[in-house]
């Protein structure tokens, strides 16, 4: 009986979520013209598409029981990487997949100082995050690159099919990731590793290849995202990734993350990062000031924080009763 009463309550947060999301859409719809066309839809998907893919990596790095602070400054160091390099005569996919190598291997160093040298993850990413934007400062002395070619602006402001490309690659990302933590065994272990370290190791599972994953996944996901903002944009400046890596977490948050770790879904993570993005998105077309933006939407974090803590009290609570 107590298995299936935690079961429901699993169920019950999802549905939670998907309720409140349809319930803000709705209201705020009815508020504002042509917020619900689908035009306006694929234009917040859009926006949102940076956050979400820097969510996909920072919610395997939570449910290790980790955190990535890095990933702001990987973004701008990857996008300069590949910006300089596309400005100096190499090939875009060449450029990009430069950008995407660094990423990666910013982000496995990371996994390295937390696993070999148990470097908490915190202090860790954050040193790295400085690094990366200390990097991206010196590649172009501290100023913006921009005048990229077309078939690269292209990534960011084009459309296939009439649905921007951007969208594309956010659905995709969130599918391999999906895929990853529900369908193989690497997000079995993932799942593991974060809910019971010690079982993982009495199993001679290696803890180490887990965490090197999960830190250098989030660190391409970043470079992704860093490069797809540049696109967008059509131009990088070495701190314009700052912003993100929060953001990130408050999508993790709000899609149900336990930042206690071993708990999560990669899609609620997208659909948390939708949910600020549409937000936001509303409250621009309602035409309050940004500063005013901020507050409701830390606000409204903060109650969902509290929520979700209380419903997973009530769970661990219905866990000892039944």
């Amino acid at each position: 009986m107590g298995v299936v009463k935690d079961k429901n309550l699993r169920i019950s947060k999802k549905t939670m979520l998907i309720i409140g999301a349809v319930l803000l859409f709705l209201i705020v719809g009815s508020q504002i013209p042509n917020y619900l066309t689908v035009r306006n839809i694929f234009n917040v998907i859009r926006q949102s598409s940076i956050v979400s893919l820097v969510s996909y990596g920072m919610t395997m790095v939570i449910i290790v029981k980790g955190i990535d602070l890095s990933v702001g400054g990987i973004i701008a160091c990857c996008a300069m990487i590949s910006g300089l390099m596309m400005k100096g005569g190499c090939p875009i996919w060449l450029s990009i997949a430069a950008g995407l190598l660094a990423g990666a291997l910013m982000g496995w160093f990371n996994g390295v100082m937390v696993e070999k040298l148990e470097v908490p993850a915190f202090i860790t990413t954050l040193v790295v995050g400085q690094v990366a934007s200390g990097i991206a400062l010196m590649l172009n002395g501290g100023g913006s690159l921009g005048g990229f070619p077309k078939e690269y602006v292209n990534i960011g402001n084009g459309t296939l099919l009439g649905m921007p490309i951007s969208n594309y690659i956010t659905f995709i990302f969130c599918i391999v990731s999906a895929l990853i933590m529900g369908r193989t065994r690497l997000g079995t272990y993932i799942y593991a590793l974060g809910g019971n370290d010690m079982v993982v190791k009495q199993q001679g599972i290696s803890t180490a290849k887990i965490n090197y994953f999960v830190f250098a996944f989030s660190g391409f996901c970043a470079a992704v995202a860093g490069i797809l903002l540049s696109a967008q944009m059509n131009t990088v400046h070495p701190t314009q990734g700052g912003t993100y890596q929060l953001d990130a977490v408050a999508a993790c948050v709000i899609g149900g993350v336990n930042m206690a770790g071993g708990e999560g879904k990669v899609y609620l993570s997208l659909v948390g990062a939708l949910l600020i993005g549409f937000l936001r998105n509303g409250l621009n077309l309602y035409g309050l000031h940004p500063f005013y933006q901020n507050l409701v939407i830390g606000f409204i974090i903060i109650v969902i924080v509290a929520v979700s803590i209380y419903s997973r009290n009530r769970k661990i609570e219905a866990a000892k009763v039944f």
